[in-house]
């Protein structure tokens, strides 16, 4: 019956003049097995068909093949996941976090004229609460509740005014049904690292080192844990392993996490500092330098074994760079107000503001910064005076790009003890 059913379905699509995609053929055949009945041999073919829809990012086509399979057969659970783990993972914009839209790509066989299928996955934590009513040790609806709040959490942490309570709150959520499918022993790489990311934050280590370690192994290799092992053995002095796990981490973030890759291959380079391999610390930090010039952290790494060595001159053509490729952080020139009083050397913060004035001279932000300085580096030499003018200047810079109430206008002219030390 069902395969009479689908030959004239396919003579019926593929007939002279009719035009119709190859992923809306897929889910009308499919539903005409569903409509007609579902074997063993039924579904392996969805699954498989499923599998392609979403590996061809036909997100929505696979969503509503789910969704006609669910009301034919009902609600099985492992079916249910899989549609909201796709809803989830792969909506383009949401409505309250109460429906998420999908849509599939288009591929090179649709007609251009012709729409764009799109698909809307409706509540999905009904979805899951029912689920579990029904099933309520079936794991991966646990994960996906959780997942479901993560996703509304770290929405809610990218604003500029978060709502704390409400990430409080969402943050015990995500806890609670992780952990909860972490007990009914579900393997997620997802659940192990935020779980680990969750006990570091509360600074409960041990704890977090464990899921940490069950993240590195077959088939997981997660990067983001083996930089939190890194971390964590490199506060607790075991350099070895804090290297060993950084570069672990360099090779397993990709390509386009140029950020993680830098920060691990940093924390390497300083690993191999304390364990007192100057010429492999060196090509790291450099390596480092190469990979995003902007940051200023490896500069001040770079310029501190400079100065711990002795070697003035190098460590001035740091600072130098630095602040020539990135003069917008304060960072950076908290290190050169100190090195000049350590070292007494006004003339080379001297000429160096004047190199950055020139160019700079039409970043306002830059200038700000460069006066900001001046007025501390003048106080610090008992010219309270013009450090006053120096100070009010970088004020009227930054009026040109801050709010009046902006709290970095109190922050300049308030100056700490003298900052001389390393």
């Amino acid at each position: 019956m069902t395969y009479t059913r689908t030959r004239l379905i396919q003579s019926f699509f593929t007939r002279p003049g009719f035009a119709f995609s190859r992923v809306t053929f897929i889910i009308l055949l499919f539903a005409s097995f569903l409509r007609s009945q579902t074997s063993p041999e039924d579904s392996v073919l969805l699954n498989q068909q499923i599998q392609d829809l979403i590996v061809q990012k036909q997100y929505a086509s696979a969503h509503l093949l789910m969704q006609d399979y669910l009301l034919q057969v009902g609600p099985k659970p492992y079916y249910v996941c899989w549609m909201v783990e796709n809803g989830l993972q792969h909506y383009f914009r949401h409505q309250n976090f109460q429906i998420f839209y999908l849509k599939d790509e288009a591929i090179p066989e649709q007609d251009s004229s012709r729409s764009i299928p799109v698909a809307r996955l409706r509540y999905p934590q009904r979805l899951l609460n029912s689920l579990l009513y029904q099933h309520p040790g079936y794991a991966r609806a646990y994960q996906l509740l959780g997942e479901y709040y993560l996703i509304q959490m770290e929405y809610l942490t990218s604003l500029e005014f978060p709502d704390t309570n409400r990430i409080n709150n969402l943050e015990k959520l995500v806890f609670k049904y992780f952990t909860q499918a972490e007990k009914l022993n579900y393997q997620s790489a997802r659940v192990n690292q935020w779980l680990g990311c969750y006990y570091r934050r509360m600074n409960q280590i041990d704890l977090a080192e464990k899921y940490f370690l069950r993240n590195i192994q077959e088939p997981y290799h997660d990067a983001v844990s083996y930089l939190n092992l890194a971390e964590i053995s490199y506060q607790q002095k075991k350099y070895t392993s804090a290297f060993n796990y950084a570069m672990a981490a360099v090779k397993y973030f990709s390509p386009v996490e140029i950020y993680q890759k830098y920060r691990a291959r940093r924390l390497a380079a300083r690993s191999l500092l304390a364990l007192g391999d100057d010429e492999r610390f060196l090509q790291n930090i450099r390596q480092c330098l190469q990979t995003i010039p902007d940051l200023q952290d490896a500069y001040i790494d770079l310029f501190k074994y400079y100065e711990d060595h002795g070697m003035g001159e190098q460590a001035e053509k740091v600072l130098k760079k630095m602040l020539l490729t990135n003069p917008y952080d304060r960072e950076g020139y908290s290190v050169l107000e100190s090195y000049i009083l350590r070292q007494k050397n006004f003339y080379f913060g001297d000429t160096l503001f004047e190199e950055m004035l020139l160019k700079y001279e039409n970043w306002d932000e830059v200038l700000a910064n460069i006066y900001w300085s001046k007025g501390n580096l003048a106080y610090y030499q008992g010219l309270k005076s013009e450090a006053e003018k120096f100070w009010e200047i970088s004020r009227n810079y930054m009026r040109r790009y801050l709010n009046q109430d902006d709290p970095l206008f109190k922050q300049v002219g308030q100056v700490s003890p003298m900052p001389v030390n390393k």
